[in-house]
Formats: C-alpha cells, structure tokens, sequence
C-alpha cells in the first residue's frame, strides 16, 4: 500500500509515507519506551548520590548562548579543577543509554587553544564541604551549551552559582584581557603615547582620570569616592581618537571591552555588557563612534533607545565601581545634552582638531624620521597640507614611501624624496576632492579612503 498520512508537529505538518511494517516498528519502540528502559545517567546519578530514587534529587541548568561559550565554560572547567574533586567522568549518547567518549570542542583564548568538553557527565565532590554534584553538558544548536546540575536537597544551589561567579570574576579568562562586544578575545595595536600627537594638557587629563586613575582605584574606594570615570574623545575622522584609545589601553592592566557601534543592535546589549564588566573590575569600556551607537545616523535626528540605554548605564541606579568609559565621536554637537553636559558620565572631553601648521610639520617628521629620505623641504608641503589631519599625512609618506621603493626596484635602503611627497600629495588632493564631491561634505571633515 503506498500512500501518505499526516501528522501534527511544532514544526508544522509532516507526511510521512505509510508502511505497516514501520509503524509496527514505531509502535514497539515506543511501547519499550514506555516500560522504562534503564537510563544510564539516571542510573548513575543515584548511585553516585547514595539514594533510592532519581525524584530524590534537585536539578538546576545553566544555559550559555554561542559567544559566551568559550569564556565561562573556561571559568566552569578552572573552577571544578580548583575546588572540586572529579571522581568520574563519561559521555552519554543522544539516548542516554551508552556511555560514549567526552565530546571536546577547541576555543581560541589569549594563551592559545584549548579543548573543553562540550558533551560530558562530570560526577564532582567539593573539597569545602564534601557535597556531591553531577553536572551534564549539553550541546544545543550549534554550541549553544545546556549544563544540568544535580544535587540532594539538602545542598543550596545558590552557593554553587555564588562561589562559580566569585571564580569567574576574581580569576577568571576575562581578567585583564580584552574583548569586543560579543566576548571574542582581540588584540589592540601596539599603540604607545610616542605614537599619538597629544598637548601637554591632554596627555595630563589621560594621565590622571585613566591611567593613574585606575592604578590607584583602591585610594579612591578608600575614601568612599567614586571608582568609574568616564572620557568623551571628539574630533573629525582621522585626527587621532582611535589612536589614543589604543594607546590608553596599552598602558594599563585592566579588563577591556571595546565596542564599535556596528556591535550593538539590541535593547539589552550595553547593559549586560556593563554588568559583566563591574564584574571584572577595573575595566576600562572602550565605545567607538558612540554618536552610531546601534547603527543609528544621529545627524538625522530622532532618539533611539540603544542610547537611552546607554546613558543609563553610564549613570543609572547601579554604580559603575571600577569602569572607565571611553566613547568617541566625528560629532559632539549632535549628542543628547544629558550625555556630555552632566558630571558622573563623561568627567573629561578631549577635542581632537585638525593639525596646524606647526603640529604638521611635527607629524611629517616624525612619520619621516622612520624611513630613509634625502634633500626634502616641509616648508611647501606644510603650507599644501592645510585642512588635512594626521591620518592624511601619514598616508602621504607611506604612498611617497612606495612609490620610491617601486622606482628603486624594491631596494632596502631606498630613500624618500620630495618629489615623491609632492606625487603623493596630488593623488590624495584629488581622492579627497572625489570623495568631497561624492558625500557632499565639508572637507574638513571628510576621511581618505585611499
């Protein structure tokens, strides 16, 4: 007989092909099923905990969506290794009816890759107190990550969880390293303050409301003072905002977040964010763009909650022990007033403007001082350079810099001249008038795209 009959699913209607002999089939696993087959976790759970019955237990779970995976499984391995005795160890099949090898998935960190257990059934006794605990891994979709605790009655879950995050925070994988919003581990350039073109006045105002800041955030908690600080860098595209972000973050040993505003797309996002970071004090948050914050053009008008959101955790109900924010800006002008104007968010401005002639000719010697060169004049390069940042200059000896090494054949010791400045000047001249005309912006504040 061939022909289709219908069933109901959460997914929707299946048809599936009708067969006697399958449903037979169906029907006796089924009936099996039902006259309880043994379940070797259960099996083991009330062997290890000493009971009669599975119904004798607690069960609690913990659930780890796919980004937050790598770290606090990490933190959950370091912590059961720490405090915890395994006394065994397996893996289960899908039924739950053969044991099987401990399935591992390997993680990039910091240090290098590791493998944790992704589908596993620890059975663990703390050292603090003896009490027995068997924790089941799950895999979900993907590597989203299910982990089962279970415990006798008489154990209270909430110190488990306690003394797992008091780990987690105090030595855990995020400690003094840095990440981006989705808790990926990234590495900033090798950014120093000799890199970085600051006046005497804002090197001093890093100095104190960040680096030394932080360095002694213990006097300030001392004193009952407030422990965050927040920094508002602004400036047109390419005067040096990401630059000095990153050589603030070189300087100091901290947890870091860094956030651009693509990053960012949810009711939700910062807060947890924030959260995590209180947790693994002191942290400095680094915001790039904040005036995007969520993919929002705010020249355009119009609030958006992302920001709200934002200002809240800035300086909201629950304090911000320990953080320092970092958020930058192409246009201070076009953020909420409550944003930029009210202490207990940001305590310091730094304004990047565009360089003059003197703070070029600076920039120009100190990106030449790293090549060879030979016979150049800044006098007219300078002057030709007006309305130009940092960025724009710095392009400019790197093209000069390729053009005389293409001529020389590649030679090692070849030197810049000034012809090859002025070739290079020309073509960003002309890719900036391309790009002005293009975006129909000032080109004071327009970005090179070489």
């Amino acid at each position: 007989m061939s022909q289709n009959f219908t069933i109901e699913t959460p997914m929707g209607e299946i048809n599936i092909p009708y067969s006697e002999d399958k449903i037979l089939n169906l029907a006796r696993k089924i009936m099996k099923a039902s006259e309880g087959d043994p379940n070797l976790l259960e099996e083991a759970v009330v062997d290890y905990l000493g009971i009669t019955d599975i119904d004798n237990t607690e069960a609690d779970w913990i659930f780890w969506e796919e980004n937050k995976v790598p770290i606090y499984l990490f933190d959950f391995m370091g912590w059961i290794e720490n405090d915890f005795i395994v006394e065994e160890k397996f893996g289960l099949s899908m039924s739950k009816r053969k044991k099987t090898g401990i399935q591992f998935h390997q993680f990039d960190y910091p240090h290098g890759k590791e493998k944790m257990p992704i589908r596993a059934t620890y059975f663990v006794k703390r050292k603090l107190d003896d009490a027995r605990f068997v924790i089941d891994f799950t895999p979900l979709d993907g590597l989203h990550l299910e982990m089962q605790i279970i415990y006798l009655p008489e154990i209270r879950i909430g110190d488990f969880h306690q003394q797992y995050e008091n780990y987690s925070t105090q030595k855990g994988i995020l400690k003094n390293n840095t990440v981006n919003a989705k808790l990926q581990f990234i590495q900033i350039d090798e950014v120093g303050w000799d890199d970085v073109v600051l006046t005497p006045e804002q090197r001093k105002g890093l100095d104190k409301n960040i680096v030394k800041f932080i360095e002694n955030i213990d006097l300030y908690e001392s004193k009952n003072l407030p422990t965050s600080r927040g920094c508002l860098v602004t400036g047109p595209p390419g005067t040096g905002k990401t630059l000095t972000c990153s050589a603030i973050m070189n300087q100091i040993e901290s947890t870091i977040i860094y956030i651009t505003s693509e990053d960012i797309q949810e009711r939700g996002q910062i807060a947890e964010l924030y959260d995590i970071a209180r947790k693994v004090s002191p942290t400095i948050m680094v915001v790039e763009d904040i005036d995007t914050l969520g993919g929002i053009d705010r020249t355009k008008g119009g609030d958006h909650p992302i920001l709200g959101e934002f200002l809240n955790c800035l300086a909201g109900v629950e304090s911000n022990g320990g953080v320092v924010t970092i958020a930058t800006t192409n246009y201070p002008e076009y953020l909420d007033k409550a944003l930029v104007d009210r202490p207990g968010r940001f305590d310091l401005r730094l304004d990047f403007g565009l360089p003059d002639a003197d703070l070029r000719k600076y920039i120009l010697r100190k990106y030449l001082s790293n090549f060879n060169h030979q016979n150049i004049d800044l006098k007219t390069i300078i002057k030709d350079t007006e309305g130009m940042t940092g960025a724009h200059l710095k392009e400019m000896v790197m093209m000069a810099y390729m053009e005389c090494l293409e001529v020389s054949g590649y030679k090692k010791n070849t030197k810049i001249k000034q012809k090859n400045l002025e070739d290079s000047l020309k073509i960003i001249k002309t890719n900036r008038a391309k790009w002005n005309h293009y975006k129909g912006k000032d080109e004071s504040i327009s970005t090179f795209h070489g």
